[in-house]
């Protein structure tokens, strides 16, 4: 149930079903503001990572939604890689992505369930976790990308 409510200005303002904040019924307020990493095992210098996009509740969000993919040194965020792996962050069957600095940060757009797929390939042993920004400007980290090379 959508809960609205009119001001005295006549302008309408409340909270939608899903908790977002509604205003003239303008979304305002974001409904992605946590997400899942998951990390999988090394397989031939390759890993798959899984990024869900929540809402809230700890849903997966029924949209289709852009976040920023910044790949660090450390877990942290005290530093940037170095090099970002032999061939780095590829997408693979969810979602798209777009390279804004090679290897390093990149702009991904989930499908409408909230999912990006991706691999991470490095024939080295660089330190590597990946942080994914959310519209609300917060970092989820990954757990380490490093393959033992």
């Amino acid at each position: 149930m959508t809960n609205i409510l009119t001001s005295i200005e006549g302008r309408r303002f409340g909270l939608g079903v899903t908790n977002e904040i509604i205003s003239n019924d303008i979304q305002i307020s974001r409904p992605c503001v946590d997400a899942t990493i998951t990390v999988g095992t090394e397989a031939a210098n390759v890993r798959a990572i899984t990024i869900q996009l929540l809402d809230a509740n700890g849903e997966d969000i029924d949209h289709v939604e852009e976040v920023e993919l910044v790949l660090f040194l450390t877990a942290d965020k005290l530093a940037y890689v170095v090099t970002g792996g032999s061939t780095g962050i590829a997408i693979g069957t969810d979602g798209a992505l777009s390279t804004i600095i090679a290897k390093k940060v990149f702009r991904a757009t989930s499908e409408a369930d909230g999912d990006i797929d991706l691999t991470w390939t490095d024939t080295g042993t660089e330190a590597a976790f990946l942080g994914v920004k959310l519209p609300n400007g917060r970092y989820v980290m990954s757990d380490a990308l490093t393959n033992a090379a």
